[in-house]
């Protein structure tokens, strides 16, 4: 069997997570190529017969690249985010929306949740290449601060940071 390996077109990580199919042009062949969900750069599609030409054609391979996504960034498997809360919701706990590649989720936050903190939403990655199951959401708290305060804002915060005891 003949080895040839030709990069492909870069995918989009949406490509990646859903599957696809791409055209690809091989020397004066246009080739139909089904992307498989959970593709990662670096791996291998296989296009069995279509080096060569006859009986002597042997097996293809392309070398898939994957555009990174604007908000998720990829471990394998794995996706992370940054997650935007409000301080309210920090202190105080709720539920916020998360977006993830599959949809919108609910995720509880406990009161006391700190910025950096990290929240694991189990299944909410990306499909596994081989088709058994798939990664996890890692979502990356950033508590987002009102902003400057004056007058009666200012004298309650004052007032609400006297009464807790806060550690450096």
């Amino acid at each position: 069997r003949d080895l040839h390996s030709f990069p492909t077109r870069r995918s989009s990580d949406l490509e990646a997570f859903h599957g696809s199919a791409r055209l690809v042009q091989v020397g004066d062949k246009r080739l139909e190529v089904k992307v498989p969900a959970g593709v990662e750069t670096g791996s291998k599609i296989r296009l069995s017969g279509k080096a060569g030409s006859g009986k002597d054609a042997g097996d293809l391979y392309l070398i898939a690249k994957v555009q990174p996504h604007a908000v998720f960034s990829r471990s394998g498997p794995d996706l992370t985010r940054e997650l935007t809360i409000t301080l309210g919701e920090a202190l105080l706990g709720g539920e916020v929306e998360v977006d993830t590649l599959r949809g919108r989720v609910l995720l509880k936050i406990p009161g006391g949740t700190q910025s950096g903190q990290t929240f694991r939403l189990s299944g909410q990655g990306m499909p596994r290449l081989k088709g058994d199951g798939a990664g996890d959401l890692y979502a990356r708290v950033k508590v987002i601060l009102p902003p400057t305060l004056a007058g009666r804002q200012r004298t309650a915060a004052e007032e609400f940071l006297r009464q807790i005891v806060q550690p450096n």
